[in-house]
C-alpha cells in the first residue's frame, strides 16, 4: 500500500507477513498419526507461533495445545522445516487427536496422554534418522507420562 501526502512524500508500508499455510505439513504428520496409532487426527487447527510462559500446564518451551480453543502454540524459534521442529508439531497434533476423540476423558492420569504423544514424537524422530533425539525424547516421556500406577 501507498500511502502519499501531497507536497511532502511519499511512504510505502509493507503490509505484515502472512503466516505460512501449515496445513500441508499438518495433513502429513496427521498421516503419521493415524499410521502408528489408533487416534483419528484432528483437522488442520489454528497454530501460532509465540514465546510461551514457563510453567502452569505449558510444561513444553516448544509447543502447546490449548484444550480450550483447540489451537497449537509453537515456540517462536521452532523451524519446522526440520524434523526436530516437525516433531514437535507432531506431539501438538497428537494432542488435538486425543482431545477430538474423547482420549482425555477415558484416562484417570493425564500423564498417560503425555507418554502417548512422546512415545509418538519419538518414533517419528527415529525414523527420521535422528535416534539420539529419538531417545531422549522417549526418556521424556517416560518421566512426564508416569502416573505411578496404571493410570487408567
Amino acid at each position: 500500500m501507498i500511502l502519499a501526502i501531497p507536497f511532502l512524500f511519499t511512504i510505502t508500508l509493507n503490509p505484515p507477513e502472512a503466516p505460512p499455510d501449515l496445513c500441508p505439513l499438518v495433513a502429513e504428520l496427521n498421516a503419521v498419526i493415524a499410521e502408528n496409532s489408533a487416534l483419528v487426527p484432528a483437522p488442520c487447527p489454528q497454530i501460532g507461533f509465540a514465546a510461551l510462559p514457563v510453567g502452569g500446564a505449558l510444561r513444553s518451551q516448544a509447543g502447546a495445545y490449548l484444550t480450550e480453543t483447540g489451537a497449537i502454540e509453537l515456540a517462536s524459534d521452532l523451524d519446522l522445516t526440520t524434523a526436530y521442529g516437525q516433531s514437535y508439531l507432531l506431539h501438538e497434533l497428537v494432542h488435538a487427536a486425543q482431545y477430538a476423540g474423547g482420549a482425555h476423558m477415558q484416562v484417570t492420569c493425564p500423564q498417560k496422554l503425555e507418554a502417548e504423544a512422546y512415545a509418538l514424537q519419538a518414533d517419528f524422530l527415529r525414523d527420521r534418522g535422528l535416534p539420539r533425539e529419538a531417545i531422549l525424547i522417549r526418556v521424556l516421556g517416560a518421566h512426564l507420562g508416569s502416573c505411578g500406577g496404571d493410570g487408567y
